[in-house]
């Protein structure tokens, strides 16, 4: 049975919701029906702050079901769960990059901008480049504020982040590049991806693999969704939220 799984993790950008965009009403009202009944762990390469601008803000479920939701920011090198009788949420951990490897990470990513020679006018940037996210440094193409039509059409084949990314595998080989979202680069350490959250939820929730299923649309090699086949959890491709939604009212 469909609705035989325990825990349902799903990723944010473009599974959830657009790209950085807000979640529906639609979705957010299926998301507190399906925690009446399941856990639902959100795992995505944006910050905390962009879980409450996007997510959070348009969730108004009661803090007897938030309790079933745990949140994984920057590709679940934290954790935030909610707790119910100080009414916030709570950090349960954080694998933060030192000073050195931002710094390492910052450098690369500029110069592998500048190697691609891929036209960036700052007049056609929306907002900063390249953000630091505490245990991830990401890119976007035309600046993390673009509007989603601008994002679409930018790098819809994937051949410009895949220029800068071959620069910088020459340049920080120690760690982790993926593609996020319709225009990003997110660089963690090595072995802190996605599969490395899933192992995390497993220990936190006390779950086996056979309680987990994972949805996202980045499952594509080099997707940031991706390392998630290397585990044991079943896991679907769905393309956007409609069939995101379709598919979680079947655990209703």
């Amino acid at each position: 049975m469909v609705n035989a799984k325990k825990v349902i993790v799903c990723d944010l950008d473009g599974t959830l919701a657009p790209s950085k965009s807000k979640l529906s009403p639609e979705m957010a009202e299926v998301i507190c029906s399906l925690l009446l009944k399941h856990i639902l762990v959100v795992v995505s390469g944006g910050a905390f702050s962009q879980f409450e601008k996007q997510f959070l803000s348009q969730l108004h479920c009661g803090p007897e079901v938030l309790k079933n939701l745990y949140l994984f920011p920057t590709m679940g090198t934290t954790c935030f769960v909610y707790d119910s009788i100080g009414k916030e949420w709570k950090q349960l951990y954080n694998e933060s990059l030192d000073a050195q490897e931002r710094e390492n990470i910052t450098y690369a990513l500029k110069e592998a901008v500048v190697q691609s020679g891929l036209d960036f006018n700052p007049k056609d940037i929306y907002g900063s480049l390249i953000e630091d996210r505490g245990s991830q440094i990401t890119f976007s193409g035309r600046g993390q504020e673009a509007p989603i039509q601008i994002k679409e059409s930018w790098d819809p084949d994937k051949s410009k982040r895949q220029k800068i990314a071959g620069y910088l595998k020459d340049k920080i080989p120690q760690f982790d590049i993926s593609f996020g979202g319709m225009t990003s680069i997110d660089i963690t350490r090595k072995g802190l991806d996605k599969a490395y959250a899933i192992g995390k939820i497993k220990k936190i929730l006390e779950v086996t693999d056979d309680d987990i299923i994972f949805v996202g649309d980045a499952l594509y090699a080099g997707g940031n969704d991706a390392p998630v086949k290397k585990t044991d959890v079943d896991y679907i491709q769905e393309d956007g939220p409609d069939q995101t939604i379709d598919f979680l009212r079947q655990y209703l």
